[in-house]
């Protein structure tokens, strides 16, 4: 689910919940939603995980490539 990807990501870039809040423009408690899976990232939000984590929409939310399924 997308909080433990959100969780993952953070981490890999050394980013705590106050930090990525503020990159984001959100509070702390709406990142600790996100992560517990309470709440979702509208769009918008999740358009600025994304390019903070550096992968794409499909990565942030578990969507694997379907060309690289067709392929395996």
């Amino acid at each position: 689910m997308i909080g433990e990807k959100i969780i993952s990501e953070r981490k890999k870039h050394k980013l705590n919940q106050e930090d990525l809040a503020e990159l984001i423009g959100v509070t702390r408690q709406t990142i600790s939603n996100w992560e517990l899976n309470e709440t979702s990232p509208d769009l918008k939000q999740a358009q600025k995980l994304s390019d903070i984590f550096n992968i794409s929409m499909d990565e942030l939310i578990g969507k694997k490539n379907i060309i690289l399924e067709k392929i395996l």
